[in-house]
């Protein structure tokens, strides 16, 4: 059900991300009170690691605004709905494997269309890949 509630959050902000290059608030909103409602049906995390993984969010928001938004704030949302579903460990882990996928594609984004540094890429379709790239190691018994 995590599974399910992550895929569709990520995949219906992506396709706002990468129109808009913002986020519905509403849309986060829902799915961080179904986040909040599955925790307390399911426990499949201690209450100390669901505030770890929402901490992982608000230090990303805290990152948007001391950089006056060189990480969108909607990204950073995004991060503590995540954090309320997957715990600390797997959020930092979501985080780091979403940079990485970001970081290879703006690379070769800046490279092709030489734009810059400046040049904004959406950051959510790289949580959707992380996310299932996250399911795929617990699946096969992880590296973790």
């Amino acid at each position: 059900m995590e599974a399910l509630g992550l895929v569709c959050m990520y995949g219906l902000t992506t396709v706002d991300d990468i129109r808009t290059r913002q986020i519905r608030m509403f849309q986060v909103v829902i799915f961080g009170i179904i986040g909040i409602a599955l925790e307390v049906i399911n426990k499949h995390h201690s209450w100390i690691s669901i505030i770890g993984g929402v901490c992982v969010g608000l230090v990303m928001l805290a990152f948007s605004i001391l950089t006056k938004e060189k990480i969108g704030k909607g990204d950073a949302y995004i991060v503590i709905v995540s954090g309320l579903y997957l715990g600390f460990m797997d959020t930092l882990i979501l985080l780091w494997l979403s940079s990485i996928y970001a970081t290879v594609v703006g690379f070769f984004v800046v490279r092709k269309y030489d734009n810059g540094l400046a040049y904004e890429i959406p950051f959510i379709p790289f949580l959707l890949l992380g996310y299932i790239t996250l399911i795929i190691i617990h699946h096969f018994g992880g590296i973790l």
